[in-house]
């Protein structure tokens, strides 16, 4: 145990000074300002509105006419706004404190993510996937400060893996609970990580031991039941945020792109 927290400090720490104190001259730039500043929680009202508004309200200017979105098409993003709303307090537009919560997310994931691949292949392969991960050669948006919903997706759906893989060792509803919790953060924090409790159910149908095939699906469902609370949950908070007003239009668009449904639906 030694080892691994030595080596996930080392990756930290690695990555953090390399990224960090590379940078001389940044700014705000593009939707920076409007998710910093529309996004300040102040009250308690705020705390909810947050959640229950269309990301892209933050991305333009107030007059500007933003197209009516549905629990489909909406941005769901409100995790990025707490820890925004802390650096605003303590550092105001001090846009190195905004650069220093992407930087020290992708940090912390690099740990995290080795960690978690330790338990599968020695701790050197695990040193070098951390490596390969920190500093894959598409990181030019770590600067774009709108981007931390990336990093803080990542934090918790690594978190949730984590949570996971102690529950299907030891069984202990505390880590089933922690990490369906962990997974309902991530996707408020970005939706692409929304097929992790599918992933899961597969995983555990695929290497249950049972060989009968319903057997097979009940140990699936009794290991992953908690993930489909969260998808409920899920569904409901994107309901009332963005409600169903615009879906016939969301389905004209898919329509569009996919000229066989409409011609299946007719």
């Amino acid at each position: 145990m030694r080892i691994k927290i030595f080596w996930a400090i080392f990756l930290f720490l690695i990555t953090f000074v390399f990224y960090f104190f590379s940078v001389e001259n940044i700014w705000f730039s593009l939707d920076d300002c409007g998710n910093v500043i529309a996004g300040i929680i102040k009250s308690k009202k705020d705390l909810i509105r947050i959640f229950l508004e269309d990301e892209r309200n933050y991305l333009y200017p107030i007059n500007f006419n933003v197209p009516q979105a549905n629990f489909i098409s909406g941005f769901y993003r409100p995790m990025q706004h707490i820890p925004f709303s802390i650096i605003y307090y303590l550092f105001e537009f001090n846009v190195k404190a905004y650069y220093f919560l992407n930087v020290f997310f992708h940090a912390l994931n690099i740990s995290l993510f080795f960690y978690l691949t330790s338990f599968f292949m020695p701790n050197i392969f695990a040193v070098f996937a951390g490596l390969l991960l920190a500093f894959y050669p598409i990181m030019d948006w770590i600067t774009w400060i709108s981007t931390l919903h990336n990093f803080l997706a990542t934090f918790f759906m690594l978190l949730s893996l984590i949570c996971f893989r102690f529950y299907w060792i030891k069984n202990k509803f505390r880590y089933n609970f922690l990490a369906a919790l962990f997974f309902l953060f991530s996707i408020c924090s970005r939706e692409n990580t929304i097929f992790l409790g599918i992933l899961l159910f597969i995983f555990s149908f695929i290497f249950s031991e049972y060989k009968n095939l319903r057997l097979k699906f009940k140990f699936a469902f009794n290991k992953t039941y908690l993930f489909l609370f969260i998808y409920i949950i899920y569904l409901v908070l994107r309901i009332m945020a963005f409600g169903f007003e615009s879906l016939p239009r969301t389905f004209n668009n898919i329509c569009m792109r996919f000229p066989a449904i409409k011609e299946l639906v007719s």
